[in-house]
């Protein structure tokens, strides 16, 4: 299967506006900075599809708002389900240029 890579957005634009919205090859994507890196993970929560973006991050933990469920941003897993997990998808930099390979 062919990755598709597009430039969702920007460095500035994700530390200045908090999480990057985007959709690649029909994917719904969302882009977030952990501890400092950007990470980009799928749009919705897979517990029961709340709108990730408009969860809190602390340092690398995202978590829920609708349900308070917490995902590490590093490995993917889910803090209260291990068999849950969040798809994260490859983030790569040219300057100050996001792109995100689905």
């Amino acid at each position: 299967m062919l990755q598709s890579k597009e430039k969702v957005g920007t460095l500035s634009q994700l530390v200045e506006n908090g999480p990057l919205k985007a959709k690649v090859a029909d994917t719904r994507i969302l882009v977030f900075m952990a501890d400092g890196v950007p990470v980009a993970t799928q749009a919705r929560c897979p517990h029961a599809q709340g709108p990730l973006h408009q969860g809190e991050i602390c340092g690398a933990v995202l978590t829920c708002p609708w349900h308070g469920w917490s995902f590490d941003l590093v490995t993917g897993e889910c803090e209260e389900d291990p068999d849950l997990t969040i798809e994260r998808y490859t983030v790569t930099l040219d300057g100050d240029d996001i792109y995100v390979s689905v």
